[in-house]
């Protein structure tokens, strides 16, 4: 009930340095989050993710066979290209402030990709645990969700599609 006579302030337009699209975007989603403040309804998580977040897009060509040490784009979804026959990931590189951070990996070719756990052909801090003890592995196109965890000095697998 604190926030019930909350109003949120005006936002700022754009200074002439600002790409304008990208600002409006970012005015928008803080107006959806504040709009939720804003509401006697209360807030629900759904509205807030399905209008504000929106995950950077970046794409990996990969080579059939064993893919060791991945660098990723710096973005949270990866859409996979290039291989003409089976792969797997045996690690990926994790990159600055890692903690937490989420890669999706969206395997678009019609080849399975194989998460490999834990192994050895990937340095130590770039390896996967898959929470199986086991390779996990996607039947063609596929998505694998997966985190990493500084603690564990190593990406855990939250999720595979096929």
């Amino acid at each position: 009930m604190a926030f019930l006579n909350f109003r949120s302030p005006p936002l700022p337009l754009p200074p002439d340095d600002y790409q304008f699209g990208y600002f409006m975007d970012l005015i928008r989603s803080l107006g959806v989050s504040f709009g939720a403040i804003d509401s006697r309804a209360g807030i629900t998580v759904e509205k807030v993710v399905s209008d504000v977040v929106q995950l950077p897009f970046g794409a990996l060509a990969s080579s059939n066979g064993a893919n060791n040490n991945v660098t990723l784009p710096n973005t949270s979804f990866v859409r996979i290209t290039g291989p003409s026959g089976s792969f797997s990931i045996t690690g990926i590189q994790p990159g600055a402030s890692p903690n937490g951070r989420l890669a999706i990996l969206y395997n678009t070719t019609s080849q399975d990709m194989t998460i490999s756990h834990n192994s050895s052909s990937s340095a130590t801090a770039n390896r996967i645990y898959t929470n199986t003890g086991s390779d996990v592995a996607t039947t063609g196109t596929g998505v694998v969700i997966l985190i990493y965890s500084v603690t564990d000095s190593r990406w855990i697998l939250l999720s595979s599609l096929t």
